[in-house]
Parts: structure tokens; sequence; C-alpha cells
């Protein structure tokens, strides 16, 4: 009998527990109470619902340069290229996170062995639709940036331009200079915007 009666006591405290668990707690005005001590003690309950407000969910899109993203020039040169723009179709409402710009595999002096210029590329400038810019450090194997464009609207084209120097030294010959002219291409940029929808 004392078994049965410990048993309904737990099942019945296991019921009470979850009734009040499950029951969401509301702000109330500040309780007053006096402690053992004769001071007066404020307690106040507060909406843990209200604490654990939803995060908005990050989407992300990649999109391929509408052309080749590629630099040209003479020995002991440096220069911008020609801008590639990505396209983006996006709610009018999607605020960038990060971008991620992946260029691909570059293909120097057109595959060409007989073309001896060796370009180095230094950074990429970067705008957004609204005309901001930024340069971000070049990494062959991809460029990452978590802060530029920050809260800007994700929606529209956005452009880039490589520069570069080619390292190649010009002898002052001219025709021996032709074979140091140097170019690099990449065929397949691709532009990766990471948004929330505000």
């Amino acid at each position: 009998m004392k078994t049965q009666t410990r048993l309904g006591v737990m099942l019945l405290a296991l019921l009470m527990s979850s009734i009040i668990f499950a029951t969401p707690a509301f702000a109330a005005e500040p309780q007053v109470s006096v402690n053992t001590a004769g001071e007066s003690v404020y307690t106040k309950t507060i909406d843990m619902q209200l604490q654990a407000m939803p995060y908005a969910s990050e989407s992300s899109k990649t999109v391929t340069a509408n052309k080749s993203l590629g630099l040209a020039l003479d020995p002991g040169r440096s220069g911008w290229s020609v801008p590639v723009t990505f396209r983006y179709s996006l709610p009018s409402n999607a605020v960038v996170r990060s971008i991620e710009i992946d260029p691909g595999r570059g293909i120097i002096n057109n595959n060409n062995k007989n073309m001896m210029g060796t370009i180095l590329i230094s950074k990429i400038e970067v705008t957004s639709p609204l005309g901001k810019m930024a340069d971000i450090g070049w990494k062959a194997s991809g460029m990452k940036d978590t802060t530029h464009f920050l809260q800007q609207p994700a929606n529209g084209n956005w452009t880039a331009r490589i520069y570069g120097t080619n390292i190649s030294r010009p002898t002052g010959d001219p025709i021996l200079d032709i074979r140091f002219f140097g170019s690099i291409s990449y065929k397949s940029a691709k532009m990766t915007i990471s948004y929330i929808l505000e």
C-alpha cells in the first residue's frame, strides 16, 4: 500500500511540474516580501518567451559573372581589369550578411607556352548595387567579406574588377618584350551572397 501511495505522490508531482513548466510565464508587478533579516525583497516574474525571440533565417544565392574576369598587361605595368557583373534577383528586403567570391581556375597567358609574362593580382574591388565600393585582398582560393557590405541591400547588379602587376621586367627590346606580355583570365568567377530578409 505504501508503494502505491508513493507512486501516486510521484505521479502527482510529475503532473504538477509539467503543468507549471508548460504554462508561459508573464510579466507581473514586482512582489514585495521581507526576508529573515527584516529587509524588503523585490521579486518579479519575467516572460521567458520574450527572451527567446527567433533569429531571421539566413539564405544564400550564387551567381556567375556575365563574362571572364581577366587582366592583361605589358611587362612592368600595373592596372585594373574591365569590371564584370553579377546580376542578383532577390527580394527587395534582402540585406547582406556576407559575400564570397570564388574566381575559379585562372588561365595564364591563354595557355601559350611562348608567352612569359607573369601577372600578380593583389586585390579585387567589389561595388554594391548602391555604389558602395570595397577593396578586398586577393586570394586565388576565394575571398570572403563580412564587414564592408553588412546590412547593404543585396538585390541588383554587383560588379567586380581586379588589380594586378605584370612582374616581368621590360628589356627595352620591343620584339622581345612582346613575349613578356602577360595575361590571366577567370572564365567562371562566382559570387555568393548570404542574406536575411528584413
